[in-house]
């Protein structure tokens, strides 16, 4: 088997090299046939999990070697609004990477932590030249392909409930059972290495398949047919066993309708009740998050592992969402940033030490990371308390240069507004989702697709401004407040009286 996943690699990065526009969608097939192909290799081997790197990296060569521009410099708006807080966190994460390998002697771990804090950031770049020369037609495709091919992986989780013996199905090791509504459920991941990374998947899923529906025109028939997707995908994703995936979805859906109302209707009131209405939502699911009980297959168990199989227990336990909320945010908030400070310093424990992968490394150090379990502990850990303060300003400033973007678009296209508006919740549903569970955020190709819906998203303000995705002959019949427009020297939008060229937009 690793003879044929050499051969098949080597394959995709060729084609990759071949022309480096579609290595996005390569790394997508890569991505997701790495779990199954590590399955059918003895010993289940690690670094399985590292391929669509390599496909990307192929991908990435090409580009530079074509004369693309890779530096985050070459998107509008970087280097006035997010240049020095991005600098200020490359230069952390290096002195936190050094802090790991000087305390662990574990070229593995700061590995692992590398990956995770700096793989977006790549990925942005690449994403963001692509829509420049695909334009939003070429984004939506690639979600096509990433829903067919996901969609095609999670039919797994049904077949492995339902009871069909493959090597491919089930999480790599032994699997987990967890212990809630009064039964035992097991964690179903179908083709996906863990039922972590199959929820994360859903929800990822979810979101692509709803803004894809809107993408043209948000009518009702089209909203409703959406929503009804959405609720099948989450229903086979319930057989996860992982409740998780109800936050970044919930948090989508009530961050998409809060700007659609408050950005394109003006609808403050309605948008206020909907941001209202999410945050309750959000909080509700939040607070009945309490940490998986779960144990490996063969211990001692009390309840029956037949009752694993039924759907009802899958079912109670995803509608069982109110309950706990203070002590649940303040066991995933609060606590692990001050139990990170306590036990490991202002200065944090090293890059890697809140993330999934390594195990050898953290129990020869005896490393706790009960802390990374949410959001703000990891960063604390990985990062010390500078960190946190980092990811805010990188955060607001992003934030910050994005929310005048969205302004101008909801009047300059509805099409590429509404497209950053789908792009923008699941950003922010992810984050939602990061802030109580960290776990899938070590993958590497979830931390790939994250940061190329953040390169896709800030490349809508230059298509819109140069006219992508309009019919021909709209220029000559719209008013003139919305005519295209230029992009201003900080990244911004400004009325011109002609279009920008396309070498102004896609060098």
């Amino acid at each position: 088997m690793t003879l044929i996943t050499a051969g098949l690699l080597l394959i995709a990065s060729m084609l990759a090299m071949l022309d480096w526009r579609r290595g996005l969608a390569l790394c997508v097939l890569v991505g997701v046939a790495q779990d199954p192909l590590r399955k059918l290799t003895d010993g289940q081997p690690l670094y399985y999990v590292v391929l669509v790197g390599v496909v990307f990296g192929a991908a990435w060569i090409r580009a530079y070697t074509s004369g693309v521009k890779l530096s985050p410099l070459a998107i509008y708006g970087w280097r006035k609004q997010l240049k020095h807080p991005f600098y200020a966190m490359v230069f952390l994460v290096a002195a936190q990477a050094a802090h790991s390998l000087l305390a662990y002697r574990s070229l593995s771990l700061t590995g692992i932590g590398l990956l995770v804090w700096l793989a977006p950031a790549p990925a942005v770049v690449m994403a963001y030249q692509l829509a420049m020369r695909r334009g939003l037609a070429g984004v939506q495709r690639w979600m096509r392909v990433y829903v067919t091919v996901a969609l095609l992986s999670l039919s797994g989780v049904y077949l492995q409930y339902a009871g069909v013996q493959w090597r491919v199905l089930g999480e790599v090791g032994e699997g987990i059972l967890i212990y809630d509504v009064g039964t035992v459920l097991k964690a179903y991941s179908g083709f996906y290495r863990s039922s972590e990374l199959a929820a994360w998947h859903t929800a990822a899923m979810a979101c692509f398949i709803f803004i894809l529906s809107v993408g043209k025109r948000a009518t009702l028939a089209r909203v409703t047919t959406a929503l009804a997707l959405i609720a099948l995908v989450a229903g086979l994703g319930l057989l996860t066993g992982r409740r998780k995936m109800l936050v970044e979805i919930t948090a989508f859906l009530s961050i998409y309708f809060f700007l659609t109302s408050w950005l394109q209707r003006g609808a403050a009131k309605l948008a206020m009740t909907l941001l209202l209405g999410g945050a309750i939502g959000y909080i509700a699911i939040v607070g009945f998050i309490s940490p998986d009980l779960s144990t490996r297959p063969g211990r001692t168990t009390e309840l029956s592992v037949e009752s694993a199989q039924r759907i009802r227990g899958y079912a109670e336990r995803g509608q069982t969402v109110f309950a706990d909320v203070p002590t649940r945010i303040n066991a995933l908030g609060i606590q692990p940033v001050l139990w990170a400070v306590q036990v490991h310093g202002w200065f944090g424990a090293g890059l890697g030490t809140g993330s999934q992968g390594a195990q050898d490394v953290m129990e020869l150090h005896a490393i706790n990371r009960g802390a990374s379990e949410g959001g703000l502990g990891k960063i604390t850990m990985e990062l010390g308390v500078p960190g946190l303060f980092i990811v805010v300003w990188m955060l607001y400033a992003l934030g910050k240069h994005i929310a005048r973007q969205l302004v101008v678009l909801t009047k300059l296209s509805p099409q590429h507004a509404r497209m950053s508006y789908g792009l923008v919740a699941f950003l922010l549903a992810n984050a939602a989702t990061f802030a109580v569970a960290t776990q899938a955020y070590s993958d590497l190709f979830a931390l790939l697709i994250l940061g190329w819906t953040l390169g896709f998203l800030l490349a809508m303000p230059a298509l819109a401004a140069r006219g992508d995705g309009r019919p021909k002959g709209f220029a000559e019949t719209m008013p003139a407040t919305t005519m295209p427009m230029q992009l201003s020297p900080d990244g911004g939008l400004s009325h011109g009286a002609r279009p920008l060229a396309p070498w102004q937009v896609t060098r």
